[in-house]
């Protein structure tokens, strides 16, 4: 069995990670997957680099200021989700849009994380924009529990969760509001080093192979994927109504073939702009390296599976 260590950079993540470690994605390729090594957000690219992991589930868009400043070689593989899912505005009552945002208190976990970085580009977007100062984005610094409570009191005027909270924000008596679900490259990104994948390839094969059929699996077979779930007590899923709500967001963005969207890619680098802007001139698709998906799927494998 070759073993991989990966870590997975958010709890947001685990899902799919849960799932094709108990359904036998690993086993049937020959593969002892551990993501038990649960280091400091921080640490995790040094930790890449050392070889303490050998793969990150994550790290979308702090990755390209570091290629365009010192040349190194990190590298994502695949994409499994496409979609930013924290589009449920948990909103005040004056709130019916999120036009009618403007001059309001929004609450985000924190102004430079991926998450906080999120509802900064799609209310520019969408023609509400912090720069100008038309909304008011409340670095809370908190979980999506505790800013929804904090729409509740009256804290803020509004936040954006994803599943399962907007069940809960629901039943604790707030109103949510679903909004467009903007591209972004999010959850589970399969990153690594060029070094590793030159020095493994064959395990990279196996890997692709096992996620591929991870999320065949998931897409299929749904009465023992949610038994899965929610018998996962770390997930903190409490209840048959959050189990379902969870897969079937997960059900809404993961694809058969996890291609990133060329959407995607170009709203993760207005993030990684927001934070580093003298890195303009970087071609973002320089961190993509598909050959093994590509690989893979022009074999017929993926095609068979769902025929």
């Amino acid at each position: 069995m070759r073993e991989l260590k990966i870590i997975y950079r958010s709890n947001s993540h685990a899902p799919f990670w849960v799932l094709a470690d108990k359904c036998g994605a690993w086993e049937q390729n020959g593969l002892r997957v551990d993501t038990s090594p649960q280091l400091v957000r921080q640490k995790a690219v040094e930790s890449l680099k050392a070889g303490d992991v050998d793969l990150i589930s994550g790290n979308h868009h702090n990755l390209y200021a570091r290629r365009a400043k010192n040349r190194e070689d990190f590298v994502h593989l695949a994409q499994l989700g496409n979609q930013w899912t924290e589009n449920r505005m948990v909103a005040g009552d004056s709130i019916q849009s999120v036009q009618d945002l403007k001059g309001k208190k929004v609450a985000i976990d924190k102004l430079n994380s991926h998450a906080g970085l999120n509802v900064w580009l799609f209310l520019r977007q969408e023609g509400v924009d912090f720069d100008k100062h038309e909304v008011e984005l409340i670095d809370a610094g908190a979980s999506a529990e505790k800013r929804w409570q904090g729409v509740l009191n009256g804290e803020f005027d509004a936040t954006f969760v994803g599943a399962p909270h907007d069940i809960r924000a629901a039943e604790a008596g707030a109103r949510v509001i679903p909004v467009r679900a903007m591209p972004m490259i999010r959850g589970v990104t399969l990153t690594t080093t060029m070094a590793y994948v030159r020095s493994h390839e064959e395990d990279i094969r196996l890997l692709m192979r096992g996620v591929i059929e991870g999320i065949h699996f998931f897409l299929t077979r749904k009465d023992e994927t949610m038994t899965i779930l929610g018998e996962a007590t770390h997930l903190g899923l409490r209840d048959y109504k959050e189990v379902e709500a969870v897969y079937n967001d997960w059900v809404g963005f993961l694809d058969r073939k996890p291609y990133p969207y060329p959407q995607a890619i170009a709203n993760v680098f207005s993030l990684a702009l927001r934070r580093n802007p003298e890195i303009a001139d970087l071609n973002p698709m320089v961190l993509w390296n598909t050959h093994y998906l590509r690989e893979l799927d022009d074999s017929g494998f993926i095609d068979s599976l769902y025929s």
